[in-house]
């Protein structure tokens, strides 16, 4: 019996043996041995400098929102190179988005070469018929080119067709902190396919606000945009015909160029859509600076003036104020600028909050731009001041007064004559909108927030 035992123990520590063998090989297979492991890949290496300067044999690297920025290379490469720009810490390569955006960079970097080897680069451009001997002559003595310059190309858009066979011509412009005149490039890309061209090589003032008579279409709608951005009117106005084109039109976009800091979107920011020797007509696509929101357009056609050259007949600002609806309220009231008269034309409109006669600071910005729209003309202007339904007949007159009185008041402050200002106080019988049985709380709420308002009819 005490043998059987001792022969049961030898048995059962052999096989536990057997079995811890078993592991440990299966364990060592299992296991990557250093004599059999792969060799490593390459890392991926992500350039990602903390602050730091370029290192010197590097290209500096352009701006992010200077697409076709291009900085003094070493060597001008014979083929559009990739540029390089920097997105946030990151150093990304960028090439030019189109064909005709590299002939333009071609251009801008032979520019910013030493003179004799400037004068070469832009000899190969006229041997491969990329740029015409006239205009390359013209380029090497403009004052913004030489080895210690910056060169920025903007593309400012499509064009009129100026061939008979139709092809597409596209503007660029070359600025330099060294030059007080910019570049403008038409460059032509034949309709059938084909390398584009330098067509035409012209130097304007760097002031995009400048025109004349010898102004093409697009330059004019360029114009007409930079001085809407900056705010001013009297330079808006004399880019249109003078009477199609409402004062009130043109001070609403400056507010919305103002309140939601629009820019020109870098590619193709302005589209032809129709031209002929007597009119013209574009589409302008504007991007938030802040880059929150989608792309909008206006609308701009124009007509030629025997005198005067390119003007604007109309502006369409319809995408720019659905983007104002579409926003809601904002500081006191809701974002529409611009509502249509009853006696005809736009009115331009200040919104108030509950039971309040206090102009916002929004307001305060907007009445800055009527009052320069009013110095820059002799019109009268009439305010009428609205509110919402709630409330007496008699309190809610006395509450318009205020509000319109409020408005004349800081017109008044900047500078406009008090005689040239009508009010009127129309109290609750004149809402802008109306609201119906079953409506929500929050429709109802939003109706009364647009009534609350002072319109400014331009009667000028």
């Amino acid at each position: 019996m005490h043998g059987n035992r001792i022969i049961s123990l030898i048995i059962i520590i052999i096989l536990l043996a057997a079995g811890i063998t078993g592991i440990y090989r299966g364990f060592k297979e299992k296991t990557p041995q250093p004599a059999l492991a792969a060799p490593e890949a390459p890392p991926v290496v992500t350039v990602n400098p903390p602050q730091e300067a370029p290192a010197p044999q590097q290209t500096p690297t352009p701006q992010p929102d200077q697409i076709g920025s291009v900085n003094t290379p070493a060597v001008l490469p014979p083929a559009p190179a990739a540029a390089v720009t920097m997105t946030g810490t990151s150093l990304q390569p960028r090439r030019p988005h189109s064909p005709e955006a590299a002939t333009a960079q071609r251009v801008a970097q032979a520019l910013q070469l030493p003179e004799e080897q400037r004068r070469s680069e832009l000899q190969k451009l006229v041997q491969e018929g990329t740029l015409p001997q006239g205009a390359a002559e013209q380029l090497a003595g403009w004052e913004g080119s030489g080895e210690n310059s910056t060169v920025v190309v903007e593309e400012v858009g499509t064009s009129a067709p100026a061939t008979a066979d139709g092809s597409k011509q596209t503007r660029y412009r070359l600025t330099s902190p060294e030059a007080k005149d910019s570049v403008l490039l038409t460059v032509s890309t034949p309709t059938q396919g084909g390398v584009p061209g330098v067509q035409e090589v012209r130097q304007v003032s760097a002031d995009k606000t400048q025109t004349d008579a010898q102004s093409d279409a697009i330059s004019v709608v360029e114009a007409l945009v930079e001085t809407l951005r900056r705010g001013d009117m009297a330079a808006a106005r004399r880019l249109t015909t003078g009477g199609e084109v409402s004062d009130a039109t043109l001070a609403g976009l400056c507010i919305m160029f103002e309140d939601g800091d629009f820019e020109l979107r870098k590619q193709l920011p302005m589209r032809n859509m129709f031209s002929n020797e007597q009119n013209s007509g574009f589409l302008v696509y504007l991007t938030p600076r802040k880059g929150e929101g989608r792309t909008r357009h206006v609308g701009v056609e124009l007509t030629r003036d025997k005198e005067r050259g390119w003007v604007v007949r109309a502006v369409a600002p319809d995408d720019l104020l659905n983007r104002y609806e579409e926003s809601g309220a904002a500081e006191s009231g809701a974002f529409f600028p611009l509502v249509k008269n009853p006696n005809g034309g736009d009115s331009l409109v200040l919104y108030f909050g509950f039971d309040d006669a206090n102009l916002s600071p929004r307001s305060e910005r907007q009445l800055k731009i009527v009052a320069d729209t009013l110095l820059a003309g002799k019109g009268k202007i009439t305010i009428s001041g609205h509110t919402d339904d709630v409330g007496s007949a008699d309190y809610n007159r006395d509450l318009s007064g205020r509000r319109a009185g409020a408005v004349r008041a800081a017109l008044m402050a900047h500078g406009v004559a008090p005689e040239r200002i009508i009010t009127k106080a129309m109290g609750k019988s004149q809402p802008r909108r109306y609201f119906h049985t079953g409506d929500t709380e929050e429709t109802i709420n939003t109706i009364r927030s647009e009534n609350r308002r002072a319109e400014i009819y331009l009667d000028f």
